[in-house]
């Protein structure tokens, strides 16, 4: 899969609130196509709500997001979906009483050919070989860094062209996160475009190849790997 120019995430002056306090000021970011591009901060400063605005789950009430060439500000999840968005949710969620297998197979529900779900379906248990090996096993009954695969490959399983990464680490060991970021590299050396959002400063900068960092719904600061190690707002994002 090759990334194609035209698929870039280019979200400009975006405000969204709940009831009448904006939890996001008027946020201004692009993911490059076919690169990783992260979005630092710590709890509370608006980085789910932003994925949450991208999917249409929570619409903004200013500013544009356009993937693609398409306008998905207003858009229904479902078409955002559709244009070639997918997301892995923060904290996994699977469905704990459906096996892996049927887990993956939701993650294609908009797709209508038998033959291009067995062939993602391959796709992943050959990134994900333990989710082959157990996939009639209950998604509830498998452990915290099994359950990342299954969501992992659950988002996968859309084909997408822009993967949205909410806090990958959250909840696991060590070794758990340095493994998930190491599959997300090698899903973005297919040329899937990531916004990789993560309070992880130091294992998301050594993956990402530009990062933005987002401070009590602002952005604060934006450049490459080396610029933002640099920046006191990394530092005053984290531990001020």
């Amino acid at each position: 899969m090759s990334a194609d120019a035209t698929h870039a995430l280019v979200i400009e002056g975006v405000s969204t609130a709940y009831d009448r306090a904006n939890v996001l000021e008027e946020v201004s970011l692009t993911a490059a196509a076919g690169k990783i591009t992260c979005l630092l901060g710590s709890n509370g400063s608006g980085k789910t709500t932003l994925i949450r605005s991208i999917l249409g789950l929570t619409p903004p009430n200013a500013g544009t997001i356009r993937f693609a060439g398409v306008d998905l500000a207003g858009l229904p999840t479902h078409r955002v979906i559709a244009a070639g968005v997918a997301c892995i949710p923060e904290g996994r969620r699977v469905f704990p009483k459906l096996t892996v297998e049927e887990n993956l197979r939701i993650g294609a529900y908009q797709e209508g050919s038998k033959a291009a779900i067995a062939a993602r379906l391959c796709d992943v248990y050959a990134t994900f070989p333990r989710l082959h090996e157990r996939k009639g096993q209950l998604a509830g009954t498998m452990s915290g860094g099994e359950q990342a695969m299954v969501s992992i490959g659950r988002g996968l399983m859309r084909a997408p062209k822009l993967l949205l990464v909410d806090e990958p680490s959250l909840g696991l060991a060590p070794i758990l996160v340095q493994e998930n970021f190491n599959i997300i590299r090698r899903i973005n050396a297919q040329g899937i475009t990531v916004l990789l959002v993560e309070q992880n400063v130091h294992q998301t900068l050594a993956i990402a190849d530009f990062g933005y960092v987002l401070s009590k719904g602002r952005i604060v600061a934006s450049g490459t790997p080396a610029e933002l190690r640099k920046t006191t707002q990394v530092h005053d994002a984290y531990f001020g």
